[in-house]
């Protein structure tokens, strides 16, 4: 039988690691990283003209580089708060979270044609922040993977059974192979980077995570060219870890 105090206690301390892990990111890791980045845009305003194109290509190449660097430790800060930050559940309307996330993704590309369709009355219970994060997460996906030559369309609706409730989040995008789907959720696997270097490979694995510590779960299904599925499956009564 296991000791249910000392797996509190251990879960309690993992969860303190990771916050200062977060707090190492915020702050230690960011500190160096403006510093090549700061110098390196000083050196290409004043003295540029004085390198050489390979001179000036390398310089390009450090400024990109630190820039990827910092994009990823801000997403690794994101994906540890998913994992330590305290849960506060009570009942939530996800058709206002999902109409947020959405405004926000508008108001990142205002050019974008898009048309979002979200069900009304959606409702589950969970963390408000948490949850939101993991919905943002999801749609940025299916936002980022809609057809280049064609509007962003996603259908936001959900599936009641007496065990809890699935939000579902349908795109009509570029989709992906079903023999990676394992890869998806795991933290760092990217199965378009060459066509989506900017993305870092934690979002699925974000939103899996804040639905984990829920005792809920996240599955991503497609076909290329046929679009994604992503799935969060909140229960009823929430089980936080």
């Amino acid at each position: 039988m296991p000791d249910i105090d000392a797996l509190q206690a251990e879960c309690s301390a993992l969860r303190n690691d990771q916050t200062v892990l977060a707090l190492g990111l915020s702050h230690d890791l960011r500190a160096p990283l403006r510093a090549i980045d700061s110098f390196a845009y000083l050196l290409e305003q004043r003295s540029a003209q004085a390198l050489d194109d390979t001179g000036r290509d390398h310089l390009h190449r450090i400024r990109e580089a630190s820039a990827r660097m910092g994009r990823l430790l801000a997403r690794l800060q994101v994906y540890l708060h998913a994992g330590s930050a305290p849960l506060h559940v009570d009942d939530l309307d996800l058709t206002l979270l999902a109409d947020w996330c959405v405004a926000e993704l508008r108001d990142a590309a205002p050019d974008r044609e898009a048309h979002i369709d979200i069900a009304p009355n959606l409702r589950a219970r969970g963390d408000e922040r948490l949850l939101k994060t993991a919905i943002a997460e999801l749609l940025h996906n299916a936002w980022t993977y809609a057809a280049a030559d064609r509007p962003v369309h996603i259908v936001v609706d959900a599936e009641q059974s007496a065990r809890g409730t699935t939000l579902r989040i349908r795109d009509h995008g570029e989709g992906f192979d079903p023999a990676l789907a394992t890869r998806l959720g795991e933290p760092f696997q990217r199965l378009s980077a060459q066509a989506h270097p900017e993305g870092c490979g934690l979002g699925v694995a974000i939103a899996r995570r804040i639905a984990q510590r829920h005792g809920g779960t996240v599955q991503v299904e497609g076909r290329i060219g046929e679009g994604a599925t992503a799935s969060l499956f909140m229960p009823n009564a929430a089980e936080p870890e």
